[in-house]
């Protein structure tokens, strides 16, 4: 969705908006100067200084930060409208657009701004993009952001398209934002990834289904924690098994203790403590 077009959005609602919200500090002056200085750090703090501010120019100008390559900046631009409902409204049927018919980087704009202000009624849509084809992995990682935001159950399919990506960048994504959903239904999904062929997917997924104590991958769990060629894989299946907490990983916890790396001998002797 083009800057100008979102611009002229929002200004249809400028007025009726205004009784709301009274100034908390901030201008839009030092918001233009923070994005000249071209700090992160700047830019957020004038963003988040302006949370009440009233004015058509900062509107203009938070408008344009929705586009940012950051995407820390992106998120603060978004979090800015969130706190207008009124005027994020105005902005939501442009960004749905743009995950239906835009390139990558509206793709990843738009998946940025709505999971940021949890529009929820947006999943449908957000799910259909991440089948799209020919995204980039920024735009799928963006996706995903979005759903593990949300953190709702409707966003589940998001993330297993995510975990099955060709992007190891993408599946860890994926894992992480399902470890997060609100009443999640399981970690089948997720059990899968225990041998994925890159090492951090691998760790990432034996943290996730350690936090949900699945007991379904006791003994793969076992089988990596001795012999995973991965240091931080073994270490996170030490810290899953302690989770599960079952009295049968004993053995293969007590052959970890006695690893080559320390990370992975602490954290299995500390697994070893907390067994049934």
């Amino acid at each position: 969705m083009k800057t100008m077009n979102k611009l002229t959005a929002v200004a249809l609602t400028l007025l009726a908006s205004t009784a709301a919200y009274a100034g908390k500090g901030g201008s839009n002056a030092a918001i233009v100067d923070a994005v000249k200085s071209g700090s992160t750090d700047a830019i957020i703090a004038e963003v988040e200084r302006a949370e009440g501010l009233i004015c058509q120019d900062c509107i203009q100008t938070v408008t344009v930060l929705t586009e940012d390559n950051r995407y820390a900046v992106r998120e603060v631009a978004a979090w800015w409208f969130g706190k207008r409902p009124g005027l994020a409204n105005m902005l939501v049927p442009g960004f749905e657009a743009d995950l239906a018919n835009g390139d990558s980087i509206h793709v990843r704009n738009a998946a940025d701004f709505l999971g940021t202000i949890k529009e929820y009624k947006a999943l449908p849509s957000l799910r259909a993009a991440i089948t799209r084809g020919g995204l980039t992995s920024e735009a799928k990682i963006a996706l995903v952001r979005a759903a593990g935001v949300m953190a709702h159950v409707s966003g589940n399919p998001i993330l297993v398209a995510g975990m099955a990506d060709a992007d190891a960048t993408v599946r860890v994504a994926a894992v992480d934002a399902w470890r997060d959903v609100l009443h999640q239904v399981g970690v089948q999904p997720v059990e899968g990834l225990l041998s994925d062929s890159d090492a951090m997917v691998r760790a990432h997924a034996a943290t996730v289904v350690g936090a949900y104590k699945d007991l379904n991958v006791r003994a793969t769990l076992e089988l990596m924690v001795t012999t995973d060629t991965d240091p931080f894989v073994r270490r996170n299946a030490a810290y899953a098994l302690g989770k599960i907490g079952s009295a049968s990983s004993r053995d293969a916890l007590t052959a970890a203790s006695s690893d080559k790396s320390p990370i992975v001998r602490n954290v299995a002797k500390a697994a070893l403590s907390s067994l049934q």
